[in-house]
């Protein structure tokens, strides 16, 4: 390996940026169809539909974002490392926060938000991938 060249990318960091390509574009997805539901006779009617639109929007950004993350994990960025900690503990904290507010005693969205920034996060910050971004 020549000098100043990094070395070849763990099978752990990878698997991390395919969920996270994986991410991005299912919130992406979920955006489009959220657009869509300003069209409802609910949304029309009850005078939301331009906050929906907004929402929808902002999940299509967001999709972007972690797509974006992913890229730069991908090419060693220790910038979009530390981007996709945040995102994905700010996810985490969206998901209590839905619980909390929401009083429906529904776990799911804390869960599957757990199971996902473990499966991110452990892979970019220890062994193999901690030396990929150091290298």
């Amino acid at each position: 390996m020549m000098t100043g060249e990094r070395p070849k990318r763990p099978g752990a960091v990878t698997f991390s940026v395919v969920l996270m390509y994986i991410g991005g574009i299912a919130q992406i997805l979920l955006g489009i169809l959220t657009i869509f539901l300003r069209y409802t006779p609910e949304a029309q009617s009850g005078g939301i539909a331009f906050p929906i639109t907004l929402l929808g929007a902002g999940m299509v950004l967001f999709g972007l974002l972690v797509i974006g993350l992913a890229s730069g994990v991908a090419r060693g960025s220790t910038a979009a490392r530390r981007g996709a900690t945040a995102v994905m503990l700010l996810g985490l904290a969206f998901a209590v926060l839905d619980l909390i507010i929401g009083a429906d005693g529904d776990w799911s969205a804390v869960i599957s938000q757990s199971i996902a920034t473990v499966m991110v996060l452990v892979p970019l910050w220890t062994a193999r991938g901690r030396r990929y971004f150091e290298g």
